[in-house]
């Protein structure tokens, strides 16, 4: 049978068609206009799957159903967006309203929840059964498995680690409290971090690459570190204790067989891996709360959203 997946972002959605043991047979994304009426969007939504079905030669009525990942807070049993904030959806009742247009099951989540599921079961090749997944972006998403089954908490509301407090009355954080972890180990922590270091080094070689930059991203600083600036590597090393730091917390209450994480930041491979993996073990040593904890790269990029939303549909 084949599955819709969609995953809906604040700039683009993507959709496509996965079968059960999850190939995604067909897939293509367009922009979300967040500015519309939730309607709109999801009749963009309808029409896009509609295009895929007939270029995969593929009957959209005998769909298994539909799968949405929304950048939020989603009442999965309700399946009801209670608020995502980047698109302007409140109390919308996405899952009911593309089931009554389209006359298929339709079952919405959280996007982190959804990638987290995308990763857990396609592709989790060491048989992982409980695992904590981490996407360090704008903010930090985050999706719990628990004994091979997707921890949401009570209303749906619940794993979202990225706000988690790291640090007491500390940065104010979008979310109304202060000292959130995504403040301090998002992508965008880290381009903060950069930002400031560079102001407060102009003459460092991060100092002098920032500004002749017309935009710092996440890749900067570990530019500046490969070049031998020591300003850099500061920057990175803090950066990587702020991750550190939240994994340990986070290893205290779960204590998962690995936390997997994904987002830009994750493709600097080593640099961003050994000095994790490091402080974690070195904790669980020095605390005895064993056993070993992995720390590994997510490896379905940006499919695994649109995976784990078609795969809500499956079970």
């Amino acid at each position: 049978m084949i599955f819709a997946g969609v995953d809906v972002g604040g700039t683009n959605i993507k959709i496509g068609l996965v079968d059960e043991s999850g190939k995604i047979i067909i897939s293509s994304s367009f922009k979300t206009g967040s500015e519309r009426p939730f309607e709109e969007v999801a009749e963009d939504i309808i029409v896009n799957l509609h295009a895929l079905c007939s270029k995969a030669e593929v009957n959209f009525k005998q769909l298994g159903g539909i799968g949405i990942g929304i950048p939020g807070t989603v009442d999965t049993a309700k399946g009801k967006v209670v608020a995502a904030a980047n698109i302007g959806w409140y109390d919308v009742d996405i899952a009911d309203y593309l089931s009554s247009a389209t006359g298929l099951k339709c079952v919405a989540g959280n996007d982190a929840n959804c990638a987290a599921l995308g990763e857990y079961k396609y592709a989790n090749t060491k048989g992982y059964r409980n695992i904590v997944f981490i996407t360090l972006g704008t903010g930090i998403g985050s999706g719990i498995i628990i004994d091979g089954k997707l921890f949401s908490g009570m209303g749906s509301a619940g794993a979202e680690a990225g706000h988690l407090i790291l640090v007491y009355d500390g940065e104010p954080c979008n979310c109304g409290n202060k000292g959130c972890w995504e403040r301090y180990a998002s992508a965008t922590a880290l381009i903060n971090q950069t930002r400031k270091a560079a102001e407060e080094a102009p003459n460092s070689i991060l100092g002098r690459l920032v500004a002749s930059e017309e935009k710092i991203n996440g890749k900067t600083p570990f530019i500046a570190k490969e070049k031998g600036c020591p300003v850099a590597s500061q920057v990175i090393e803090q950066y990587l204790h702020y991750i550190g730091a939240g994994l340990i917390s986070l290893s205290n209450i779960l204590h998962p067989e690995a936390f997997v994480i994904g987002g830009g930041i994750s493709h600097e491979g080593e640099y961003i891996f050994q000095p994790i993996q490091a402080q974690l073990d070195e904790y669980l040593e020095k605390s005895g709360f064993l056993p070993h904890i992995d720390v590994v790269k997510a490896s379905l990029g940006n499919s695994a959203g649109l995976l784990g939303a078609a795969s809500l549909v499956m079970q």
